[in-house]
């Protein structure tokens, strides 16, 4: 019977040093566990700081660059001679006031230039070409030795344009009645090519254009007086 019992003694003890290994084991392997992970914690915690403290030393940088930059800027144009301001915008001003004051010279309210008088802006501006320009803005390119080669282009122009304009006012006619009105209105419009007072025939020479000019110059001023 004492064999017996000692026996299982002993065997109790083995089991329990067995447990006691086990737990320790179990332990130490959860500290190792609870130590890694707060290693990565630290090393993640720290990555983030490093982040910050980089994100921060760029805007100071940046900041601190911008003030160079002003600081330069300023002292480059305190050392520069002063200018009057807006000189660019007052220059403008005063050559579209001069434009203003010549278009309106040839108005029909305005009595100083009696020679010519235009009334409405398109006209003023053409009495004003005719008054200041040499030989009144006519050139010698504005000759035109072959009228007939342009008026085919300027007649379907002119037919695009008024074609839509004839058929409302004329709701009544056909599509041939209203182009017959076209041409009628074409061959006396100015915008036909055979109607410019600039026209001369294939052998004109330059003396011919020359006095030419005069001749239309003079005839387009008798419009405004």
């Amino acid at each position: 019977m004492a064999k017996k019992g000692g026996e299982n003694s002993k065997k109790a003890a083995g089991n329990a040093r067995k447990a006691d290994q086990a737990n320790k084991k179990k332990q130490e392997a959860f500290a190792a566990a609870e130590a890694e992970e707060a290693s990565k914690w630290d090393q993640g915690s720290k990555k983030g700081n490093k982040k910050k403290e980089d994100e921060q030393f760029k805007k100071e940088e940046a900041a601190r660059k911008k003030a160079e930059r002003e600081a330069l800027l300023k002292a480059e144009e305190e050392s520069m001679p002063s200018k009057p301001a807006n000189n660019k915008k007052r220059g403008a001003e005063k050559i579209a006031a001069k434009r203003t004051g010549k278009i309106d010279d040839f108005l029909d309210f305005n009595s100083e230039k009696p020679e010519l008088k235009a009334s409405g802006i398109d006209n003023a501006l053409e009495a004003l070409t005719l008054a200041t320009q040499q030989d009144g803005g006519i050139q010698h390119k504005d000759f035109d030795k072959h009228p007939e080669r342009r008026v085919k282009a300027a007649y379907l122009e002119f037919e695009n344009r008024r074609l839509p304009e004839v058929r409302k006012e004329n709701p009544g006619l056909r599509l041939q009645q209203i182009k017959n009105l076209l041409h009628k209105e074409f061959t006396k419009s100015p915008e036909n090519p055979m109607n410019q007072d600039t026209n001369v025939s294939y052998n004109t020479s330059a003396k011919e254009i020359a006095e030419k000019k005069k001749e239309v110059k003079e005839q387009r001023e008798k419009k405004f007086t």
